[in-house]
């Protein structure tokens, strides 16, 4: 009975809906007030944008002119409005609809978690039982305290590993789920979880592959490459604008982040609560000690042995650089997982592999012995743990979730649109206001230029070589169109107070980029100048989305009719449904009517060119010449300080020979000398600035070979020791565990523990 019950979609979903209500309901009288830790208002600022310029303006949220200058909303990584959930926020504003979405993606994420489950679980009730575990694990309520809603679109992982299992024992239902799912996650600013995706998604692939018959497998990898297509196609109009703001502005992140075990332990297991504002990685991910019992206890049969191995391997993965050979160094060399911060992040996917062998522990211990009463008592152990697990994901979320500091969001009186100086603290308060904050905290680098202003008496104004041909004057303003009247005597720019980005167009004139300003040149006479933004990339890419869609239904509908859609009759009419939203994106990108980004600009923090010209350096340089192991030349160096604010400014030219790994780094040794008279107890006598990053703008691997390249960083040396002291320099893995590149020509320099130097200062 209890298994028919299970399986009964209407009763399942109101038993996830009641434990939903549960877990969200204590939070309910917040839900329209300001959640104040830091990165909340930013992302928040992101929703209201595009809620008030649907709601208030009738126009869609391609633009959002409230933070760092203005950038295409749909192409910033953090922007979650491209998915369904943005109908709650219409509905019920920013604030209110957060909670609403958390809800809904704790039922989404249980159901998703059951029918995956069910896939290899035979037992109804064990799948509906350990369901909630990895849908409301602990990393879900850290995200809540943090306001990190965009995580929210892990609990889509079931929905597309279900589409993949599916694709892969060719059903094609199995493309639709994976492609719908995916889209979802990608539109909801879940481009941070799509690496962690891909590698799950390759385990599960690898593993179903495996299950199938042999003379099935090729049918099953066809199946499953014209999923990953329709992958990428249906999630296109979000892909395609956020590919070229990456391309245009990579993401760069270094740093050697790792966990020992006994930490990912602590983060499984431990009491999750806050302490001075924040979460720390006790209980981060919390899912229980009776939980990774049950796991355990499930691995006596040999079904779950591959879940659990892939579990293993995502906890490996979690040690990051901690583990004495790093699987998430390795994984980090490729492309689409340079940008993964975070490593503790895979107990994520260890978690939702791991309740696999738990639900077939629960599903199968109970029968191992007999009678009834052996039965009853199991049931009621394993249950009963499970529900303590639960409980104790419930009591973690609500306890992390009072621990909020609140504020309030008041509504302005929306004066005219102007630019302020601001701050990541105030942005969304400056939104209210009908403000933009030029101040700007976002992870990827927004190209943000230095002529915007925060003090100007006007945003819209001729530059100043035609300050005096005539006129500006704005007439209408909204986020994605600003109406002008022009009136000049001879032919001008006019200048807007925001970034430029492909995709502004007006009505008379031409666009361009004024120095990263949005500049418009109008001819002599006057004009009624419209100012709008619709950038080629959404409008392809939502060309491109809704072709893949399209030729789903037609493979669903063909199926339906005639079977498997990689079957002999099929497999060509298949294939060309496939290749068919790429036919639609090459026409789209070929006939782009928007000019390119340019390149990334290669610079330092001070400004200067980090990639430069033969023989070009500052005066005062120390010739190095020096030759290591690794193919790097280190060919001068110039230290100049300290200055009155204790600051270092630090010059390295060097030079890449030949390809060396990513995880190369730069290892900055400032120390003092060993023959000078011993310090005060509170002195120091040792700095380091060890880095990968060439001025935040590109790794040290990626420097292009055989040209000249200056890093320039500073160095704060506070209390600093009096008397000599050198800098010297060394390369090596990054995790500095692998010991130094011997240097194998030192040319000019003094080297030291194959360090070389590059200057001297003395601290008075």
């Amino acid at each position: 009975m209890y298994s028919r019950l299970a399986r009964h979609v209407g009763i399942r979903l109101a038993f996830f809906t009641a434990l939903a209500a549960v877990m969200v309901w204590p939070i309910l009288p917040e839900a329209a007030r300001l959640n104040e830790f830091r990165d909340v208002h930013i992302l928040l600022l992101y929703e209201r944008a595009a809620i008030d310029t649907v709601l208030r303006y009738g126009e869609l949220p391609l633009w959002n002119p409230y933070f760092c200058g203005g950038f295409d909303a749909v192409a910033a990584p953090q922007t979650r409005f491209v998915s369904p959930t943005l109908l709650l926020g219409l509905l019920f504003g920013a604030n209110r609809a957060e909670i609403l979405t958390v809800f809904f993606f704790f039922v989404v994420g249980m159901e998703g978690m059951y029918r995956w489950l069910r896939l290899r679980i035979t037992e109804p009730i064990a799948a509906l039982v350990i369901a909630p575990v990895f849908a409301f694990s602990g990393q879900f309520a850290v995200a809540y305290h943090r306001g990190w809603i965009q995580f929210m679109s892990f609990e889509l992982v079931p929905w597309v590993m279900l589409g993949i299992t599916l694709a892969a024992r060719r059903k094609w239902q199995g493309m639709a789920i994976a492609s719908i799912a995916f889209a979802m996650m990608v539109g909801f600013a879940g481009l941070f979880a799509a690496p962690l995706l891909a590698l799950a998604a390759a385990f599960e692939s690898i593993r179903t592959l495996v299950e199938q018959p042999r003379a099935a497998r090729w049918r099953s990898i066809a199946m499953l490459a014209a999923t990953a297509s329709f992958m990428a196609a249906v999630a296109c109009v979000r892909l395609w604008p956020v590919a070229e703001t990456l391309m245009s502005a990579p993401r760069i992140m270094a740093g050697t982040p790792g966990h020992a075990p006994r930490a990912l332990l602590a983060a499984l297991v431990g009491f999750l609560r806050v302490k001075d504002g924040n979460t720390n990685i006790d209980g981060s991910f919390y899912v229980g000690a009776a939980f990774l019992a049950l796991v355990a206890l499930g691995a006596h049969h040999r079904s779950a042995l591959p879940a659990l191995l892939i579990a293993l391997v995502c906890g490996w993965l979690a040690t990051g650089y901690a583990s004495r050979f790093s699987a998430f160094a390795f994984l980090r060399e490729m492309p689409i997982f340079a940008a993964i911060r975070y490593p503790e992040r895979f107990l994520w996917l260890g978690i939702f592999f791991a309740s696999e062998a738990a639900a077939g522990a629960l599903a199968r211990v109970p029968h191992i012995g007999e009678g009834n009463k052996w039965r009853l008592v199991t049931w009621c152990v394993l249950i009963g743990a499970v529900t303590w697990t639960v409980g104790g994901e419930i009591g973690a979320f609500q306890r992390v979730a009072k621990g909020r500091t609140m504020g309030t969001v008041v509504e302005g009186n929306l004066a005219e649109f102007h630019q302020a100086r601001g701050n990541r603290w105030l942005a969304v308060h400056l939104q209210s206001q009908n403000i933009g904050s030029l101040s700007c905290m976002e992870t990827h680098r927004v190209a943000e230029t230095t002529l915007l202003r925060g003090d100007l008496p006007a945003e819209e104004y001729l530059a100043p070589e035609s300050a005096d041909a005539g006129t500006v004057k704005r007439v209408a303003w909204s986020p994605t169109k600003i109406t002008l009247h022009v009136d000049v005597s001879k032919p001008a720019r006019v200048l807007v107070n925001q970034n430029w980005a492909p995709g502004w167009h007006a009505s008379a004139g031409k666009v361009v980029s004024n120095e990263g300003l949005i500049g418009v040149d109008v001819p002599a006479g006057a004009h009624d100048l419209v100012l709008s933004f619709l950038p080629w990339s959404t409008l392809g890419g939502a060309s491109v989305t809704l072709s893949a869609l399209l030729a789903l239904a037609v493979i669903g509908w063909r199926a339906r009719r005639r079977g498997e859609v990689f079957s002999r009759k099929q497999r060509w009419i298949t294939a060309a449904l496939v290749v068919l939203p790429w036919l639609v994106a090459g026409a789209a990108y070929a006939s782009s009517p928007d000019d390119k980004w340019p390149p990334p600009p290669m610079r330092n923090p001070n400004g200067t060119p980090a990639v430069v010209a033969e023989g070009e350096h500052q005066d005062g340089t120390l010739p190095v010449g020096a030759a290591f192991a690794l193919p790097l030349r280190v060919e001068e160096g110039r230290v100049v300080g300290p200055d009155a604010r204790n600051n270092l400014a630090i010059e390295v030219y060097l030079r890449r020979m030949a390809h060396i790994p990513k995880a190369t780094t730069m290892f900055v040794h400032v120390e003092r000398r060993k023959d000078e008279p011993k310090p005060e107890k509170d002195r120091e006598e040792f700095y380091n600035a060890d880095h990968q990053v060439i001025g935040g703008s590109f790794f040290l691997s990626d420097a292009p070979e055989g040209r000249l390249v200056r890093d320039a960083f500073g160095v704060h040396i506070d209390k600093a020791a009096p008397g000599t002291w050198d800098v010297f320099v060394a390369f090596g893995d990054v995790s500095g565990r692998k010991g130094r590149s011997r240097v194998v020509d030192p040319g000019k320099a003094t080297v030291s523990s194959d360090r070389v130097k590059i200057g001297t200062f003395v601290v008075r």
